[in-house]
Protein backbone atom coordinates (compact mmCIF):
# COMPACT_ATOMS: atom_id res chain seq x y z
CA UNK A 1 0.00 0.00 0.00
CA UNK A 2 1.18 3.83 -0.62
CA UNK A 3 1.79 5.84 2.12
CA UNK A 4 0.91 9.40 1.97
CA UNK A 5 1.13 12.19 4.28
CA UNK A 6 -0.93 14.66 3.98
CA UNK A 7 -0.52 18.38 6.01
CA UNK A 8 -2.57 21.06 5.91
CA UNK A 9 -3.92 23.58 8.93
CA UNK A 10 -7.32 24.05 8.12
CA UNK A 11 -9.03 20.70 10.07
CA UNK A 12 -12.13 20.15 7.71
CA UNK A 13 -10.15 20.16 4.52
CA UNK A 14 -7.17 18.03 6.04
CA UNK A 15 -9.98 15.10 7.03
CA UNK A 16 -11.41 15.56 3.61
CA UNK A 17 -8.51 14.85 1.79
CA UNK A 18 -7.64 12.26 4.51
CA UNK A 19 -11.26 10.36 3.55
CA UNK A 20 -10.53 11.12 0.07
CA UNK A 21 -7.34 9.31 -0.29
CA UNK A 22 -7.65 6.73 2.33
CA UNK A 23 -10.80 5.72 0.40
CA UNK A 24 -8.79 5.35 -2.65
CA UNK A 25 -6.41 2.70 -1.38
CA UNK A 26 -3.37 4.73 -0.08
CA UNK A 27 -2.16 4.63 4.07
CA UNK A 28 -2.73 8.09 4.95
CA UNK A 29 -0.89 10.25 7.52
CA UNK A 30 -1.52 13.95 8.15
CA UNK A 31 -0.50 16.74 10.25
CA UNK A 32 -1.65 20.60 11.04
CA UNK A 33 1.89 22.38 10.33
CA UNK A 34 4.95 22.17 9.18
CA UNK A 35 6.09 20.86 12.32
CA UNK A 36 4.26 17.48 12.42
CA UNK A 37 4.45 16.97 8.82
CA UNK A 38 8.31 16.91 8.86
CA UNK A 39 8.18 14.27 11.99
CA UNK A 40 5.75 12.29 9.94
CA UNK A 41 7.52 12.66 7.02
CA UNK A 42 10.95 11.32 8.70
CA UNK A 43 9.38 8.35 10.67
CA UNK A 44 7.00 7.17 7.98
CA UNK A 45 9.01 7.48 4.43
CA UNK A 46 5.83 8.29 2.59
CA UNK A 47 5.89 7.44 -1.42
CA UNK A 48 4.37 10.98 -1.40
CA UNK A 49 3.67 14.96 0.26
CA UNK A 50 0.73 16.70 -0.11
CA UNK A 51 1.18 20.04 1.62
CA UNK A 52 -0.05 23.30 2.08
CA UNK A 53 2.26 26.49 2.05
CA UNK A 54 0.94 28.96 4.73
CA UNK A 55 0.62 27.08 8.05
CA UNK A 56 1.25 27.80 11.68
CA UNK A 57 4.43 26.86 13.60
CA UNK A 58 6.62 25.80 10.54
CA UNK A 59 5.07 26.44 6.92
CA UNK A 60 5.67 24.31 3.61
CA UNK A 61 7.86 26.57 2.16
CA UNK A 62 10.29 25.53 5.14
CA UNK A 63 9.34 22.14 5.71
CA UNK A 64 10.40 21.23 2.02
CA UNK A 65 13.31 23.89 2.51
CA UNK A 66 14.42 21.74 5.56
CA UNK A 67 14.11 18.41 3.79
CA UNK A 68 15.97 19.41 0.82
CA UNK A 69 18.53 20.86 2.67
CA UNK A 70 19.00 18.34 5.44
CA UNK A 71 17.83 15.14 4.11
CA UNK A 72 19.20 14.97 0.59
CA UNK A 73 17.76 11.17 0.12
CA UNK A 74 14.52 12.15 0.43
CA UNK A 75 15.07 14.31 -2.73
CA UNK A 76 13.05 12.02 -5.34
CA UNK A 77 10.06 11.84 -2.48
CA UNK A 78 7.15 13.51 -4.64
CA UNK A 79 6.45 16.50 -3.17
CA UNK A 80 3.03 18.41 -3.84
CA UNK A 81 2.21 21.74 -3.00
CA UNK A 82 -1.88 22.34 -2.48
CA UNK A 83 -2.64 25.80 -1.49
CA UNK A 84 -4.83 28.94 -1.90
CA UNK A 85 -1.60 30.74 -3.12
CA UNK A 86 -2.38 30.51 -6.52
CA UNK A 87 -0.37 33.95 -7.92
CA UNK A 88 2.74 32.77 -10.66
CA UNK A 89 4.65 34.69 -8.16
CA UNK A 90 3.86 32.27 -5.79
CA UNK A 91 5.05 29.83 -7.86
CA UNK A 92 7.78 31.43 -8.19
CA UNK A 93 8.81 31.96 -4.51
CA UNK A 94 9.29 28.21 -3.92
CA UNK A 95 10.75 27.20 -7.36
CA UNK A 96 14.12 27.08 -5.86
CA UNK A 97 13.09 24.09 -3.74
CA UNK A 98 11.86 22.05 -6.76
CA UNK A 99 8.22 21.01 -5.30
CA UNK A 100 7.18 18.21 -7.80
CA UNK A 101 3.57 20.03 -8.37
CA UNK A 102 2.20 23.40 -7.03
CA UNK A 103 -1.44 22.95 -7.13
CA UNK A 104 -4.47 25.54 -6.74
CA UNK A 105 -7.46 25.12 -4.00
CA UNK A 106 -10.00 24.45 -3.73
CA UNK A 107 -8.69 21.33 -6.21
CA UNK A 108 -11.45 18.02 -7.66
CA UNK A 109 -11.15 14.96 -5.76
CA UNK A 110 -10.69 13.46 -9.59
CA UNK A 111 -8.12 15.57 -9.99
CA UNK A 112 -6.09 15.08 -7.17
CA UNK A 113 -6.59 11.67 -7.31
CA UNK A 114 -5.67 11.21 -10.78
CA UNK A 115 -2.27 13.14 -10.44
CA UNK A 116 -1.57 11.44 -7.40
CA UNK A 117 -1.89 8.08 -9.22
CA UNK A 118 -0.44 9.42 -11.85
CA UNK A 119 3.01 10.16 -10.10
CA UNK A 120 2.74 7.11 -7.64
CA UNK A 121 3.00 4.72 -10.77
CA UNK A 122 6.18 6.58 -12.34
CA UNK A 123 9.19 5.15 -11.85
CA UNK A 124 10.98 7.22 -8.88
CA UNK A 125 12.78 10.51 -9.96
CA UNK A 126 16.38 10.61 -9.86
CA UNK A 127 17.92 12.19 -6.40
Amino acid sequence: MKKIVVVEDEDALREDLVDVLTEAGYGVRSGADGQEGLALILNETPDLVICDRLMPVMSGYDLLDTLRRDRPDLNSLPFIFLTALTDVRDRHSVADLNPTLYLGKPIDHRDLLRVVGDLLSMPSRAA
